[in-house]
């Protein structure tokens, strides 16, 4: 039930986004990409995870500055290795960063920095357990290993990142990447001193619709 709420929300939300925005962002884009990520940890996981994320933007300008929020699905999470085990935990975000962009125009190129505080919703915990070439998945809440663990569904940082646009079509093409720091402590067991945050950096491509074509 937990899962199915939490899909619906991000369902709802990025709906209504994407019905809101053509009508007064300055542009939007969809854009999708490579993300790699890790835990902050002291506890089992030591190996970084390698996965995806999709979503879109709007950009309202403000003179040289630009807002620009954001919605996107990306999957995050982390490896670990126990003797001839190994267990990759996969965490699915909704995340809602909200972007500072300056932007620069360079002939027919424009680069631009961005950074930002962003907020996630997990929806959705797997596992993949890998021994002796079998794997098994499950969902976290199976409690199949000792490894996973309960989480706070609500996660919280930054994210800054640089990229650059260039005219095709009646649109923009972009290639951006970025980093995202985690500053919640998404451990949620009863073992003391145990702190897992979440660490990924996301390369995306993506294409750019500007004001003058949503008319």
């Amino acid at each position: 039930m937990k899962f199915c709420v939490r899909t619906l929300i991000a369902v709802a939300a990025l709906t209504a986004a994407t019905a809101a925005t053509p009508l007064v962002a300055q542009e939007i884009a969809l854009k999708g990409g490579i993300a790699v990520s890790r835990f902050q940890t002291n506890g089992p996981f030591d190996g970084s995870f390698v996965s995806t994320a999709f979503g879109g933007h709007a950009r309202f300008g403000f003179g040289p500055i630009a807002l620009q929020p954001e919605l996107q699905m990306v999957s995050r999470g982390a490896r670990a290795t126990q003797s001839v085990l190994e267990e990759r935990m996969r965490l699915e975000y909704m995340e809602l960063p909200l972007m500072i962009v300056v932007p620069v125009r360079v002939g027919s190129f424009e680069p631009y920095a961005f950074g930002g505080p962003m907020l996630s919703l997990e929806t959705r915990c797997r596992s993949t357990i890998e021994q002796d070439d079998l794997k098994t998945n499950f969902e976290c809440s199976d409690r199949a290993t000792d490894i996973s663990f309960d989480r706070r569904a609500i996660d919280y940082g930054i994210s800054a990142g640089a990229g650059v646009a260039h005219k095709l079509g009646s649109g923009r093409i972009l290639l951006e990447g970025r980093h995202t720091w985690g500053m919640r402590d998404i451990y949620n067991g009863a073992a003391d001193g145990i702190e897992v945050r979440n660490r990924s950096f996301i390369v995306s491509i993506g294409y750019t619709i500007v004001a003058d074509e949503l008319d």
